[in-house]
Protein backbone atom coordinates (compact mmCIF):
# COMPACT_ATOMS: atom_id res chain seq x y z
CA UNK A 1 0.00 0.00 0.00
CA UNK A 2 1.48 3.96 -0.92
CA UNK A 3 2.07 5.82 2.05
CA UNK A 4 -0.80 8.48 2.28
CA UNK A 5 1.00 11.40 1.51
CA UNK A 6 2.26 9.64 -1.92
CA UNK A 7 0.61 11.99 -5.20
CA UNK A 8 -1.43 9.70 -7.05
CA UNK A 9 -4.99 11.27 -7.72
CA UNK A 10 -5.87 14.06 -10.44
CA UNK A 11 -7.38 17.68 -9.80
CA UNK A 12 -10.66 16.25 -11.74
CA UNK A 13 -10.51 12.47 -9.05
CA UNK A 14 -9.97 14.62 -6.35
CA UNK A 15 -13.06 16.92 -7.25
CA UNK A 16 -15.13 13.84 -7.92
CA UNK A 17 -13.69 12.72 -4.26
CA UNK A 18 -14.03 15.90 -2.35
CA UNK A 19 -17.39 17.03 -4.40
CA UNK A 20 -16.34 20.26 -5.51
CA UNK A 21 -15.60 21.22 -9.40
CA UNK A 22 -11.48 21.00 -10.82
CA UNK A 23 -11.63 25.20 -10.91
CA UNK A 24 -12.88 25.53 -7.23
CA UNK A 25 -9.96 23.70 -5.80
CA UNK A 26 -7.74 25.38 -9.04
CA UNK A 27 -8.74 28.36 -7.11
CA UNK A 28 -8.07 27.31 -3.62
CA UNK A 29 -4.77 25.90 -5.03
CA UNK A 30 -4.16 29.96 -5.73
CA UNK A 31 -5.13 31.31 -2.40
CA UNK A 32 -2.54 29.03 -0.88
CA UNK A 33 -5.11 26.73 0.62
CA UNK A 34 -3.36 23.55 -1.01
CA UNK A 35 -0.44 22.76 -2.03
CA UNK A 36 -0.22 19.95 -4.45
CA UNK A 37 2.62 18.28 -6.42
CA UNK A 38 3.27 18.37 -10.00
CA UNK A 39 4.42 15.96 -12.11
CA UNK A 40 7.27 16.09 -14.42
CA UNK A 41 7.04 17.84 -17.90
CA UNK A 42 3.69 18.18 -18.09
CA UNK A 43 3.04 20.36 -14.59
CA UNK A 44 -0.25 18.33 -13.95
CA UNK A 45 -1.49 18.75 -10.02
CA UNK A 46 -0.89 15.56 -8.08
CA UNK A 47 -2.98 14.92 -5.09
CA UNK A 48 -2.59 12.57 -2.15
CA UNK A 49 -4.98 10.83 0.65
CA UNK A 50 -3.11 14.15 2.42
CA UNK A 51 -4.50 16.71 0.66
CA UNK A 52 -7.92 15.14 -0.16
CA UNK A 53 -8.69 15.22 3.61
CA UNK A 54 -7.68 18.68 3.62
CA UNK A 55 -9.58 19.66 0.89
CA UNK A 56 -12.54 17.54 2.17
CA UNK A 57 -11.71 20.22 5.46
CA UNK A 58 -12.20 23.03 3.34
CA UNK A 59 -15.25 22.44 1.94
CA UNK A 60 -17.01 21.67 5.52
CA UNK A 61 -15.60 25.52 5.93
CA UNK A 62 -16.84 26.93 3.29
CA UNK A 63 -20.13 24.93 2.98
CA UNK A 64 -21.47 24.18 6.36
CA UNK A 65 -19.35 26.51 8.77
CA UNK A 66 -19.95 29.34 6.55
CA UNK A 67 -16.66 30.65 6.60
CA UNK A 68 -15.11 33.14 4.07
CA UNK A 69 -12.65 31.97 1.75
CA UNK A 70 -10.02 34.46 3.17
CA UNK A 71 -10.42 33.31 6.46
CA UNK A 72 -10.13 29.48 6.09
CA UNK A 73 -6.48 29.20 6.80
CA UNK A 74 -7.42 30.59 10.42
CA UNK A 75 -9.58 27.70 11.07
CA UNK A 76 -7.09 24.87 9.04
CA UNK A 77 -5.79 22.16 11.50
CA UNK A 78 -2.22 22.46 11.15
CA UNK A 79 -0.38 20.11 8.97
CA UNK A 80 2.70 19.28 11.15
CA UNK A 81 2.37 20.31 14.81
CA UNK A 82 4.06 23.46 15.67
CA UNK A 83 7.84 22.90 16.85
CA UNK A 84 7.85 23.95 20.80
CA UNK A 85 11.64 25.55 21.13
CA UNK A 86 13.18 25.23 24.78
CA UNK A 87 14.50 28.48 25.97
CA UNK A 88 17.97 28.33 26.07
CA UNK A 89 19.09 28.11 29.90
CA UNK A 90 19.87 30.99 32.01
CA UNK A 91 18.06 33.27 29.55
CA UNK A 92 14.88 33.56 31.33
CA UNK A 93 13.55 37.58 31.76
CA UNK A 94 12.45 38.71 35.05
CA UNK A 95 8.60 39.42 34.63
CA UNK A 96 8.14 43.50 34.47
CA UNK A 97 5.60 45.04 36.97
CA UNK A 98 2.40 46.55 34.70
CA UNK A 99 2.59 49.99 33.66
CA UNK A 100 -0.10 51.21 35.91
CA UNK A 101 2.05 50.24 38.80
CA UNK A 102 4.98 51.74 37.85
CA UNK A 103 3.36 55.05 37.09
CA UNK A 104 1.92 54.98 40.25
CA UNK A 105 5.03 54.39 42.43
CA UNK A 106 6.68 56.76 40.13
CA UNK A 107 3.95 59.62 41.13
CA UNK A 108 4.43 58.26 45.10
CA UNK A 109 7.92 58.70 45.53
Amino acid sequence: MKPLNSPVFTVGVVGTLVGVSPSTIRRWEVRGLIAPRREGRTSRRLYSWRDVERLQEIRYLVTRRRIRLRDVRLHLTPRTPPAVLPSPAGTRRRRRAPLALTLQAASIG
